[in-house]
């Protein structure tokens, strides 16, 4: 029994060790630096900019919402999380930041400002750096707050959920 155990901690340590963070199904722009970008998701329109800063890389944009996209009727979002991942060719993520944006009321024509920051490790000098976003987001037609504070939603409230992000391979 204990060599059973043994072996299989071992086996999902291996594996622990190989698993990577992959974007390669997403949609992404070739990483420029000081340019205007923007780049298409499905429920989300992203306008930024790249810069070195401090030797980091900073992420400074807005994202808009597809309205188009989304339900009619959803007004309200709520625990949006908002990402950036640089990655190689093949979808590797090389670097990451996510941010968590409060309750609001959905605004398309201001959007939602962002900032991200990232710190690489390592940025291989010879390959094709990519950029991409990804995102989580409930949308409501009404307000509410957090389950801590209030009961959580029941049947009586319709919830759209969406998300794009990384997966881990």
């Amino acid at each position: 029994m204990i060599k059973r155990v043994i072996i299989l901690t071992v086996l999902l340590a291996l594996l622990t060790g190989c698993s990577h963070l992959s974007v390669r199904h997403l949609q992404k722009n070739p990483f420029h630096l000081n340019q205007a970008e923007q780049l298409s998701m499905r429920y989300w329109d992203f306008e930024y900019v790249s810069l070195v800063e401090n030797g980091d890389y900073v992420i400074n944009g807005i994202a808009l919402p597809k309205t188009e996209a989304l339900p009619s009727g959803a007004e309200w979002l709520h625990d949006f999380w908002l990402s950036v991942y640089l990655s190689d060719n093949r979808g590797i993520v090389l670097a990451k930041d996510l941010d968590v944006f409060p309750t609001q009321k959905l605004d398309p024509d201001k959007g939602i400002k962002f900032e991200f920051r990232m710190s690489p490790e390592r940025m291989p000098s010879t390959k094709k750096i990519f950029l991409t976003f990804g995102y989580r987001m409930s949308l409501t037609e009404s307000e509410y707050h957090s389950p801590l504070r209030e009961r959580p939603l029941t049947a009586d409230k319709s919830v759209f959920f969406a998300s794009e992000g990384a997966l881990a391979r």
